[in-house]
């Protein structure tokens, strides 16, 4: 029996955000919120009942403090986040507008504590203690050392016998195209589900096809289990040869950032239940939840998921 069903690595930051209506330049006042993508997976898995540990370095200034009460708040265990005395914590900045104007976001987080894990300096060890380790794109693209340690991560995690969950999450601002590419697509290749959004498929790993595109996906980077979102429209999976699409949950938006990694979430649960088409459906209504509350974390709970789906009377077509 594992200790953690889930184990997720990554940077977490503080966010400072505006309210609708303002914008980063003219507003009279930030709200502070917590965010990352891997740490946003281990609260919202935390939430729906699952054992969680984050794995990460912060600072230990004061916004290195709120992260760890927070995640612990939430029921994520964090024994295994390093606490490094001289650095910083990242920040980012979110602008959260209605369409057209959507959401502006400006990261202010070089150097950070998080930028400065490696290969030599992680303990990989809690990899023994879990089920599932889900990891993102962005912790190889904050910085080399972190690449690197993410790509002995994965090849740690696939020797503990973990089932390795990679959420592609490309982010331009971090890194080229070219480069990503090349790493992300080792990087899938050694997961044994991968989550990405239809955007990125195409613009990092070149995906034109619009018949089967999460088994196409499959196909090009050799995995087994695909997950790809394609926005409002729905959510299309490949599950070891076979295909299938779930139409999106009609959902009105607050705050949009985050739901991806609730939806990811899902997907994350899913896997630890052994049921990818119930984490699929989880995670389109975790994400749908999550874009009604402000701010990163998914604040809801199983029931408020079993709820919404039980009302949902989308039709899923195999």
């Amino acid at each position: 029996m594992k200790r953690f069903d889930v184990v997720t690595v990554g940077e977490a930051m503080v966010r400072l955000s505006v309210r609708g209506g303002h914008t980063l330049e003219t507003a009279p006042q930030y709200d502070v919120h917590i965010g990352g993508a891997e740490s946003n997976v281990a609260v919202a898995c935390a939430r729906m009942g699952k054992s969680v540990a984050w794995m990460s370095r912060v600072s230990d200034d004061v916004f290195g403090a709120r992260i760890l009460g927070e995640l612990r708040r939430h029921g994520v265990n964090v024994e295994a986040a390093l606490v490094e005395s001289g650095s910083r914590t990242g920040v980012y900045y979110a602008e959260i507008g209605d369409d057209p104007r959507g959401v502006a976001v400006t990261y202010d987080r070089s150097n950070s504590a998080a930028t400065k894990m490696s290969a030599s300096n992680t303990d990989f060890s809690i990899l023994a203690d879990a089920a599932v380790l889900q990891v993102s794109g962005i912790t190889p693209a904050i910085s080399d050392s972190s690449s690197q340690m993410t790509t002995e991560l994965l090849a740690k995690a696939r020797e503990s016998g973990c089932r390795i969950v990679f959420d592609v999450n490309f982010r331009a601002r971090l890194w080229s195209t070219e480069r990503a590419r090349t790493t992300l697509t080792s990087m899938c290749a050694v997961a044994d589900v991968v989550v990405c959004t239809r955007e990125d498929a195409r613009d990092v790993f070149n995906l034109r096809s619009n018949d089967d595109p999460a088994g196409a996906l499959a196909s090009a980077l050799g995995v087994r289990q695909v997950v790809l979102t394609d926005g409002a429209t729905g959510v299309h999976w490949h599950d070891d040869g076979s295909s299938g699409f779930a139409p999106s949950i009609p959902t009105s938006t607050v705050d949009r950032i985050g739901a991806g990694d609730a939806f990811c979430a899902g997907v994350v649960i899913g896997v630890v239940d052994g049921d990818l088409f119930s984490g699929v459906r989880k995670g389109q209504a975790m994400a749908s939840l999550k874009r009604t509350m402000a701010g990163d974390l998914f604040l809801g709970s199983a029931s408020d998921v079993a709820i919404l789906l039980g009302e949902s009377t989308r039709s899923v077509k195999r």
